[in-house]
């Protein structure tokens, strides 16, 4: 069960706040509708909350007005001529229905997919599920040796690491298990991007929490960081 959200406003502000064992607290602005959500120690006091939320209230503003500036995406239909990406590299792809067998191929800058049914009979969740299985595939040949190698530059080791279709996060790591788990839509950015969330992950290993402590652990182990970060964290372009 998750831990309970309260709605409430804090310093004028509506905001989503849920309580966690943490030790800072931390804020985000969410689309579509710009939503403030905050995470805060559960020791925290409500005064202490409205104090940080007054704090960043020009923050907060500017993030609403630029998420109300953005159009929302169209919905993709993973039809002929629409663009996919892999390791960064723009594709375009290529549907062809009542074929043999359901094969998704990469033919130079096109991604075809064959489908053994008709477009009348086929949806785009089928075919979105079908592009994701690839993207898994590709992730899964990718990950072993980065992860190796990341394991020799932080020093600690994943007992095991997993794929998942994850949209509002790259990565988790079971500290406890030492289990990771890593969004196979990281195989839609480049190489670099993959291999910074791995080493993110293995990090927490060392230091639960996004610490200065944390901060200057990924500063050794991965000195551009935040400028993979930043490229991870831009949105591909349809």
């Amino acid at each position: 069960m998750g831990k309970p959200v309260i709605s409430l406003a804090l310093a004028g502000i509506p905001v989503e706040l849920e309580r966690k064992s943490i030790k800072n607290i931390y804020l985000r602005v969410v689309p579509p509708a710009g939503t403030v959500r905050l995470s805060a120690p559960k020791r925290a006091t409500l005064e202490e909350l409205a104090r940080f939320v007054a704090k960043h209230t020009a923050w907060i503003e500017e993030r609403q007005a630029k998420i109300a500036a953005t159009p929302p995406p169209s919905a993709r239909r993973f039809l002929s001529g629409e663009r996919v990406y892999l390791w960064g590299v723009p594709l375009e792809l290529v549907v062809k229905f009542g074929r043999g067998c359901n094969v998704v191929l990469r033919d130079g800058s096109r991604l075809i997919l064959s489908l053994k049914a008709q477009e009348t009979e086929s949806s785009p969740a089928a075919r979105e599920a079908l592009l994701n299985e690839w993207y898994r595939r590709e992730l899964s040949r990718a990950v072993p040796p980065l992860l190796a190698r990341a394991e020799s530059i932080v020093g600690k080791r994943a007992a095991e690491w997993h794929i998942k279709n994850m949209k509002t996060k790259w990565g988790t790591c079971n500290i406890c298990a030492h289990r990771i788990w890593l969004s196979l839509h990281l195989a839609k950015y480049p190489l670099p991007c993959l291999e910074y969330i791995i080493i993110h992950e293995l990090t927490h290993l060392w230091e639960r929490y996004h610490n200065a402590h944390f901060k200057s652990l990924m500063d050794r182990f991965c000195p551009d960081w935040r400028e993979r970060k930043k490229l991870v964290d831009t949105p591909l372009e349809d």
